[in-house]
């Protein structure tokens, strides 16, 4: 084995504690060792290729940028590459231009610009997994947490031998063409998803995959010794290598696609919200549409989020030939550094659901906007575990006083949906005339409609409360945001 072999394997139980765990899990990442060899580029032995379907075309070629000043670093990386066997050197009639871009920490990223080529390729469809929905299936109560990060991952995917000439670059040394998958393609993602989900299909139940992104969870330790057994077999089975400085092993709380999660609660990374509070005051629509779109990835957290927001929304719903319209007022600039404060003083966190416990959807609707709360009781206390709000549609703003709740009711329920499927619900809405809607016929087509649609649910009640006691769904609904 090689020295940094056995250093790296062991940096990464150096932060357990106790001495039973760390020997075990010691012990058990020695079975594996070819995993965590990082001494040389690996290629993985998938039955999946990268295939590059093209419409009628001719092929792309540009001419190498200049970059005077990093060409014995272009040079060193070539070298490197060749000799590990990603690239090869090509006739091609294809050349997309390579060039270095400099990381933090002064190193250099190589990245061919593959536009032109993307122009050309059929796209792929195939989603990526729904990051929401990957973080809801951590919130089922475990313990244990483990994040594995692939090395180079892309570059650990073979390209489809026929296909390799359109992966073509230049360079200020000659003409070189990739053997794996690069960064760039536009079908890239897509391709080392279904690699990554094929190779883990018989992990599936306990871990989640995005991208080289792996996530194996446990309710016990001597499960979670079980599942990493099973998902470092499936990844040797491979011959896929991990890069053990970014992983991290049996922890409590781990960081996941901007999110911190742990046992009871999920919160936003705190390097994120940083990244947030360290935007400057928009003066252009961009940079406007850049903070609320940061923020919003965040607004399931924040109750009223939408009566904040509302400012800075009303002048990010300009299309690009409209931004010279943008105005930047006092109203959007209080609720610019309202949202930021916000973020530093708010409790920003959501449990999990808690089994066997029913849930409780609170709704309400305005004259223009349609808001909820997904709650659990527990000992004795309400838990939030979801907000939401959104806009009406013209047409919707034209029903009746209990359409627009019932819809509430059924907008609530589709987004979701994910949640609710499967567990008991209990309904809460101040409009009183829609709490027997699920026991017998409404005379309102619309509404009967809606109350058809949620049949699928399992709604133990619909309940009515006084709408002083429905404030943070009266305030979703107000001030929504779509």
């Amino acid at each position: 084995m090689h020295p940094t072999v056995d250093k790296d394997i062991r940096n990464l139980v150096n932060k357990i504690e106790n001495q039973h765990q760390h020997d075990t899990l010691l012990s058990l990442l020695f079975k594996f060792p070819q995993i965590f060899d990082t001494t040389q580029y690996n290629i993985a032995n998938t039955s999946i290729h990268h295939v590059i379907k093209t419409i009628p075309h001719i092929p792309p070629a540009c001419k190498p940028y200049p970059q005077p000043d990093k060409e014995e670093a272009m040079y060193s990386i070539i070298h490197e590459f060749l000799q590990a066997g990603l690239i090869t050197e090509s006739h091609s009639p294809y050349a997309a231009p390579a060039i270095l871009v400099t990381k933090k920490d002064g190193s250099y990223r190589f990245v061919v610009d593959y536009k032109k080529l993307n122009l050309i390729t059929i796209k792929d469809s195939s989603p990526l997994p729904n990051m929401e929905e990957s973080i809801r299936k951590l919130g089922q109560g475990y313990k244990y947490f483990s994040k594995l990060d692939l090395k180079s991952g892309f570059y650990q995917i073979p390209i489809n031998e026929a296909d390799r000439e359109k992966t073509a670059f230049v360079t200020p040394f000659g003409l070189y063409q990739f053997n794996v998958l690069p960064m760039g393609l536009i079908n890239s993602p897509p391709t080392f998803q279904k690699v990554m989900n094929d190779t883990l299909k018989p992990c599936r139940q306990f871990s989640l995959v995005y991208l080289d992104d792996i996530i194996v969870f446990s309710r016990s330790y001597e499960e979670h010794m079980i599942h990493l057994e099973q998902v470092f077999s499936a990844l040797s089975s491979k011959h896929f290598v991990l890069n053990p400085p970014k992983c991290e092993l049996m922890v409590p709380t781990i960081n996941y696609l901007g999110h911190t999660i742990s046992e009871n609660r999920i919160t936003p990374m705190n390097e994120k919200i940083q990244a947030i509070l360290n935007i400057k005051e928009p003066n252009t629509l961009a940079r406007a549409n850049k903070f609320i779109g940061a923020l919003s990835w965040y607004r399931k957290f924040i109750p009223n989020f939408a009566t904040i927001a509302a400012p800075i929304h009303a002048v990010t719903n300009l299309n690009k030939n409209d931004r010279r319209k943008f105005k930047w007022t006092f109203a959007q600039s209080n609720a610019f550094h309202q949202l930021k404060q916000m973020l530093t003083t708010a409790p920003l966190f959501l449990h999990f659901p808690v089994d066997n416990q029913p849930f409780i959807l609170t709704t309400d609707a305005s004259d223009f906007g349609i808001g909820g709360v997904l709650q659990q009781e527990v000992n004795g206390q309400l838990r939030n575990l979801y907000y939401h709000s959104q806009l009406m549609t013209p047409c919707e703003r034209k029903y009746s006083p209990i359409e627009k709740e019932a819809l509430a009711i059924y907008k609530r329920f589709a987004r979701m949906r994910p949640y609710l499927l499967g567990r008991s619900i209990i309904v809460k809405t101040d409009h009183c005339p829609l709490c027997n809607i699920m026991k017998k016929t409404v005379r309102n087509a619309r509404v009967d409609r809606i109350s058809q649609l949620i049949q699928e649910y399992n709604i133990e009640k619909i309940i009515h409360i006084n709408g002083r006691d429905n404030c943070l769904p009266d305030y979703l609904s107000r001030y929504p945001r779509d």
